[in-house]
């Protein structure tokens, strides 16, 4: 039987497929056959837990289009001030120059993080700790002899900030992926880093990189890329004898090392293996470093 004025008979009492009774939850658009929504039973609504609001969301904070509320990871508005005080909290002060560097990278990833995806890492106490100092604070045990090539380097880590506390060096930032390509020629553009390429393609052992294509390579650095074994496969016949390949990693690396020390015997000698932790924080670490052999 069809209805005269309605595109289909109406069903308000069907049951859903797989329930052995009504379903009290049911909304009124699922009856009308929309799309189904049940709230939360009565017994599942607790009451809500008032979140203590930080100096930055009570006095407003806007830093660009972007869904993330960086005010919520702030114990006091984000200052260039404040930034100093982060870094000689982590034992590791910076001068006025590199400061102002620092604050400009912090701006640049707070502007654009939202719309290119460039880090999980938000609010500028966990920058500075787990971008800046994390990556700048291997300068105390490795001597890097330029130019140093950045594997994976994402939105610029660790090369930027290693880039800033060493002007004399020139480094080379390789990422393949466009849009972290294009916030790390800004980057290096707004901070006026002089001393800093940015390598816009995947690093293999066929790249256009070494001293046959005129882009000589000192030194290699990598943090959270991949295993070891694969990383000094790529960079075999890319790098001089004598060069340091540098891997920043977490303390459960020991089955990594054994097997790149097995496979690769011949052609590196693990030079340094350093545990440690972050200044001011019980968060490890683990500096291993490996260096090309000279041919016999």
């Amino acid at each position: 039987m069809r209805f005269p004025h309605c595109s289909r008979v109406p069903d308000m009492a069907k049951k859903r497929p797989g329930r052995s009774g009504p379903d009290k939850y049911a909304s009124r658009g699922a009856a009308r056959g929309g799309r189904h929504n049940p709230p939360h039973p009565p017994e599942s609504r607790l009451p809500k837990v008032k979140q203590p609001v930080s100096p930055n969301r009570r006095n407003g904070f806007h830093g660009g289009d972007r869904p993330y509320d960086y005010a919520f990871y702030e114990k006091e508005p984000a200052t260039r001030e404040y930034m100093r005080r982060l870094f000689a909290r982590h034992d590791f002060p910076v001068g006025d120059a590199r400061l102002e560097k620092f604050w400009l990278l912090y701006d640049l990833l707070r502007r654009h993080n939202a719309s290119l995806d460039l880090t999980r890492i938000m609010g500028i106490e966990a920058t500075v700790l787990k971008h800046f100092v994390d990556s700048a604070i291997i300068l105390r045990w490795v001597e890097f002899t330029g130019p140093v090539l950045d594997i994976g380097t994402g939105p610029g880590f660790p090369g930027l900030p290693l880039a800033i506390m060493r002007p004399d060096l020139r480094f080379i930032l390789a990422e393949s992926r466009g849009k972290r390509v294009a916030f790390l020629e800004q980057a290096v553009r707004v901070l006026g880093l002089k001393n800093a390429v940015v390598h816009p393609r995947s690093v293999r052992e066929d790249s256009p990189l070494g001293e046959d294509h005129g882009v000589p390579v000192g030194d290699v650095v990598t943090r959270a890329l991949e295993t070891i074994p694969p990383t000094l496969e790529r960079v075999l016949p890319l790098v001089p004898p004598g060069a340091k390949i540098v891997f920043m990693k977490g303390p459960g690396s020991d089955g990594e090392i054994a097997a790149a020390r097995s496979a690769y015997a011949a052609a590196y000698t693990l030079r340094d293996d350093i545990a440690y932790a972050l200044p001011g924080t019980d968060q490890s670490r683990r500096l291993v470093v490996f260096e090309k052999n000279t041919p016999q």
